[in-house]
Order: structure tokens, then C-alpha cells, then sequence
């Protein structure tokens, strides 16, 4: 399945769908998709390890919170901004990224002021919704940038 045909049936609303690249796929305009998104899906785990208190690294609610420390982020406000500032679908990524981060940054802060319930519950729920709508958002772009292929 191609991402075209992931984001179709994610639409739809075919949630079991993984998310596959085609060799030519991976790549939009200096961001590397998969490693992107792999890298976002690793936050899972490094908040759960957070909340576990077992995590081999002591993270910043500041550095986690932003938005443009990591690679996805340092592309949308960068090559990303240069390419598709005016695309809605560009928009849309920024904003929901940047929710992403927040979102991240309160479990972190949870999780450091020893509320782990709270954030365990956010990490199941709200985390999971935020890391789906980046995925979504970045393949709508994606597609938009596409479109005319």
C-alpha cells in the first residue's frame, strides 16, 4: 500500500491500516518522511519511561514542549515554511504539530511532578490522538504537495 492509499483508508476510517512508503515516496522536499515519524512515534516510549521513572535520560518540559527541536519540527520551520507557507495543509501541520509538543510537555511535566496517573492516562489518550493527527496532517501535505504529480 502506498501512503496515498494508507491516508485513503485512515480517512475512512480504517484505523489497522500501517502506515507503508514506496521507494519514491519518502522524501518530501528535504524531509525525510519515515524518519520523521518514526521519531515522533519514539516519544511514546520515552514518556513511558519517563512515568516509569526508569528513563536513562532527564528530559526538559521546555525542550520537549517545543516544537521546533526535532527533525519534523526543524523542517516545518524551516524547509517546510520556505516550500509550503501557503498551503492550508501547511498550516494545519504547523498548528497540530505544535499541539503535539504541548501535549508531550505536559505528560513530561506530570510525570516529573510524580502524577504519574494523570500522566499515564494524557499518554493513552490525548498523546495518542495528537501523534495520529501529525501523521494525518503531514500526509495531507504530503498529497496536497503531490497533487499535481
Amino acid at each position: 500500500m502506498s501512503i496515498l492509499g494508507w491516508l485513503k483508508g485512515a480517512l475512512a476510517g480504517e484505523t489497522t491500516a500501517k502506515m507503508e512508503f514506496a521507494p519514491n515516496e519518502q522524501h518530501l522536499h528535504g524531509l525525510d518522511m519515515k524518519a520523521a515519524l518514526e521519531a515522533h512515534a519514539a516519544w511514546k516510549a520515552r514518556l513511558e519511561a519517563q512515568i516509569r521513572g526508569d528513563a536513562g535520560e532527564m528530559l526538559s518540559m521546555a525542550t520537549v514542549a517545543a516544537d521546533s527541536n526535532c527533525a519534523l519540527g526543524k523542517w516545518i520551520h524551516g524547509a517546510g515554511k520556505t516550500q509550503f507557507a501557503d498551503y492550508p495543509e501547511y498550516a494545519q501541520l504547523r498548528r497540530i504539530h505544535a499541539d503535539f509538543h504541548i501535549c508531550a510537555g505536559s505528560i513530561l511535566g506530570d510525570a516529573h511532578d510524580g502524577n504519574t496517573e494523570a500522566a499515564a492516562n494524557a499518554l493513552k489518550k490525548d498523546f495518542r490522538h495528537h501523534s495520529d493527527a501529525v501523521q494525518l496532517a503531514l500526509v495531507r501535505l504530503y498529497a496536497k504537495a503531490n497533487e499535481h504529480n
